[in-house]
């Protein structure tokens, strides 16, 4: 996000939670500031948390939390090169996590008008890393590509890789036209995890207005590197979409299949496919009808059991008014059915999800009170059922019903404030549960706002979710056309 013409801000976040697994979260805040016309500064702060919830805890498990801090200064005399060299250092530490000093130069150089290799190489507490690529312009609408780094760290989630991880990829990206461009990229991976080497392409082509077209594909054989089991894997997909005045729809399909060897070097095959509809009608410049069908299923050469399923379907009925746009409503249908895969356990080798079945009706309003004071409210009932054994369904009820009311303000022409007061009904458990939200959005452009908020109840708004950990700290990122 720019502040100013000199000034800007990026801000990163990243979490990862597995149920009795290993929970990992990443924070990253960065400044950058435009001395002058050859020279910039940048500092940030990143904080990263790696605790593992498992029942068991190997010894060799690195946990903690981790509080790292750079400086950098890039010089740029030209468009043919610039350089930069940073230092880093870890102000906090906890848990026994390592510290992770580092100091590194890089910089970029333009053999030619069409030739660019970049470079990065670092030393520090983890050990070394580094980068280098090279990209090639080999023509106004084609360019190809080829860069390594090696990583001890990804600081995006935590993950640590013991003995590095390199990366090799090589590509090609062309625009055949105004209207389609496609790709090809080799990529691979040798590391202290999973070693391989997978293939990829894709098309993005757009023959006139209304309708365009993609299609992507991968393959390639993957190993595991504390075992040596070996997975290969194909995939590939197809999409289409639509847009013409009133009526938008997109359909897609996925497939992925892959040979797995286990320990006692027998093989399992899983198959999964995906499809994906969407589409939006306007009847009138006032009314207008939206829905998607989702719709996946898994088969696994082990047997039925060890398959999985996922449907979602939603119906949608809004009022907008063109002429008189201070009041919105949307009425919504939802059906929900999931079957979740059995490589998810618990503490007793047993699924640690369950079933669930769920139709979802819902209504949700606004009205603008004033051109900066909204209000509005939301009413959802649930008709469900959920069963806690997969081999032999037995489903039992589990309605429920959330009510919420909200504030709206906006304030200082790009900022804008919200608040809610969430009641969630659980009749079969004679429950009820109530809470608070409050969010803080800052606009970026005219169809684009970001904000930072805080879930003081631990339920979802989403009936279909039925976990109860949502407190804390959320990030929203909320688009509109």
């Amino acid at each position: 996000m720019p502040v100013s013409s000199r000034l800007s801000f990026v801000g990163k976040g990243d979490q990862r939670i597995e149920d009795q697994g290993l929970e990992s979260r990443a924070i990253e805040l960065d400044l950058s500031y435009k001395l002058a016309k050859q020279w910039s500064f940048s500092a940030g702060v990143r904080d990263d948390l790696r605790k593992d919830r498992s029942p068991l805890v190997v010894l060799t498990q690195e946990q903690g939390e981790r509080t790292d801090a750079v400086a950098q200064v890039k010089f740029a005399p030209s468009d043919t090169w610039n350089v930069y060299g940073f230092v880093q250092d870890t102000v906090a530490a906890s848990g026994g996590r390592e510290d992770n000093n580092r100091a590194g130069v890089g910089g970029s150089y333009h053999l030619t008008k069409r030739v660019r290799i970049d470079g990065e190489a670092s030393d520090g507490d983890l050990g070394p890393g580094g980068k280098v690529g090279t990209n090639f312009l080999y023509s106004e609408s084609t360019s190809l590509y080829l860069n390594y780094s090696l990583e001890n760290e990804r600081t995006d989630n935590g993950e640590i890789f013991h003995g590095g991880q390199g990366t090799l990829v090589s590509g090609m990206k062309t625009r055949l036209s105004d209207s389609s461009s496609v790709y090809v990229e080799e990529r691979y991976q040798d590391g202290a995890q999973l070693n391989g080497l997978t293939h990829a392409t894709g098309i993005n082509l757009v023959t006139k207005e209304r309708w365009n077209f993609g299609a992507t594909a991968e393959f390639g054989k993957l190993r595991d590197s504390e075992t040596g089991a070996e997975t290969d894997r194909k995939a590939g997909g197809i999409r289409v979409g639509y847009g013409r005045d009133k009526i938008q729809f997109s359909s897609g399909v996925e497939y992925r299949w892959d040979n797995a060897e286990q320990l006692d070097q027998t093989h399992t095959e899983l198959t999964m496919w995906l499809f994906r509809n969407n589409f939006k009608y306007q009847l009138t410049p006032d009314w207008r009808v939206l829905g998607k069908l989702d719709y996946s299923f898994s088969n696994n050469s082990l047997g039925d059991f060890y398959g999985g399923g996922y449907t979602q379907g939603v119906l949608g009925y809004a009022y907008r008014p063109v002429r008189n746009d201070r009041f919105n409503a949307i009425a919504k249908y939802t059906y929900f059915y999931n079957v979740p895969t059995t490589d998810q356990l618990g503490l007793q080798s047993t699924s640690a999800e369950f079933l669930q079945k769920s139709h979802i009706a819902g209504l949700d309003v606004t009205y603008d009170v004033t051109p900066n004071w909204s209000v509005g409210s939301k009413y959802a009932y649930r008709i469900g059922e959920v069963s806690l054994d997969r081999a032999v369904p037995n489903f039992f009820q589990n309605p429920a019903q959330l009510a919420v009311f909200r504030v709206e303000w906006r304030f200082l022409k790009q900022w804008e404030s919200l608040a809610e007061v969430r009641t969630l009904g659980l009749p079969d458990l004679n429950q009820t549960r109530r809470g608070a939200l409050a969010t803080i959005y800052h606009r970026i452009g005219k169809d684009l706002k970001i904000g930072v908020g805080y879930n003081f109840t631990d339920f979802s708004d989403d009936l279909t979710d039925l976990k109860y950990n949502h407190k804390g700290i959320f990030l929203n990122l909320i688009g509109t056309k």
